[in-house]
């Protein structure tokens, strides 16, 4: 009896008393499927109790998405999946590892306005570099789609609050508690080989999505978690995110990932010319050459510049179990 306890025991718990990474990783997304189940589930309750908020609760067709109650569906379907990766990660956190919520990384640490705000700038700065190759190359063109303030102060603050919510929700699937969870078992180098592809593969499914974007996305997901790695919280990476998606449909009026829903919102319009390898086609710059040497050279600032750095209180909540293994020599009086 005692052999086959000691081998399940091997199979699902480590040395440290906790289950493996791997189970960790599977328990988060099992927390987030349930929570959104059930935030679902709650939403057409209130739908079916208030049919007067049906048209906002229950989603809109493309066609009517930038109408009001369509803006509202969207927001609502965004905060529903925000709201689920924070129940996630703070139940993940809680019973997995014995662990603070705020030590999966949106803890209002020493610095962290600071990392935000310097990550918000170097976000947009990729993207207006990525912008610029193609421009420069003859790939992309632009013209001025609105002059109006009101216009343009109504789009603002929709798409800026839109793309830091669905920020958010992204790095707290891909750089949260999944990734944490492999970084304190397998390391920096694996966990970030791990979550990349997977984050690239995540997109396959969007429009005119091809090999190169793929690339370019598994490239994003090593920027945005070494970002992580530095700082040891999340605020770096969802503001390298968030920036980077707000300049390129704000700004510029450029697809995202392949969709243009909120396009009409931008400032500018963007015309997406060959070649495509430069410029990424309809996919936008996220599928051509110009984002790869942009993510590139964004990755090695933020690697070798020394602008960030771990605060002494993350490095003291993300503690659990035994010492980390070495993940890279950026700061090492810090391992």
């Amino acid at each position: 009896m005692r052999e086959p306890l000691d081998v399940a025991r091997y199979i699902f718990m480590n040395d440290e008393d906790e289950l493996r990474s791997g189970w960790r990783v599977l328990a988060f997304f099992f927390f987030f499927i349930v929570a959104v189940s059930l935030l679902v589930a709650l939403t057409k309750i209130f739908a079916i109790l208030f049919p007067s908020l049906r048209p906002l609760l229950n989603g809109q067709p493309e066609s009517d998405l930038l109408s009001r109650n369509g803006m509202i569906a969207l927001y609502v379907d965004n905060l529903r999946n925000l709201a689920a990766a924070i129940i996630a990660s703070g139940v993940s956190a809680r019973l997995l590892e014995r662990r603070s919520s705020a030590s999966i990384g949106f803890k209002l640490h020493r610095g962290w306005v600071r990392d935000f705000l310097l990550g918000s700038a170097m976000g947009a700065a990729a993207l207006a570099i990525a912008v610029g190759i193609a421009a420069a190359a003859g790939a992309i063109t632009f013209g001025v789609q609105t002059r109006s303030i009101a216009i343009l102060s109504q789009g603002f603050l929709i798409t800026f609050f839109f793309f830091l919510i669905a920020a958010a929700t992204e790095e707290l699937v891909f750089r949260g508690f999944p990734f944490q969870a492999l970084v304190h078992n397998l390391g920096g180098v694996a966990a970030i080989a791990i979550t990349s592809v997977v984050f690239g593969l995540a997109h396959v499914a969007n429009p005119s999505s091809s090999a190169f974007s793929t690339i370019n996305t598994i490239l994003a997901g090593v920027w945005l978690g070494l970002a992580y790695l530095i700082t040891r919280s999340l605020w770096l990476a969802t503001a390298l995110h968030f920036s980077w998606n707000f300049a390129m449909v704000f700004i510029f009026g450029l697809p995202v990932s392949g969709l243009t829903s909120l396009n009409e919102l931008a400032w500018l319009r963007g015309s997406i010319d060959a070649p495509a390898w430069i410029s990424g086609g309809s996919y936008g710059p996220e599928g051509g050459a110009a984002a790869t040497a942009a993510l590139i050279l964004s990755t090695l600032v933020i690697w070798k510049s020394g602008l960030f750095k771990p605060s002494d209180e993350m490095l003291l909540a993300i503690q659990h179990g035994k010492r980390e293994p070495a993940f890279t020599s950026i700061h090492p009086e810090k391992q």
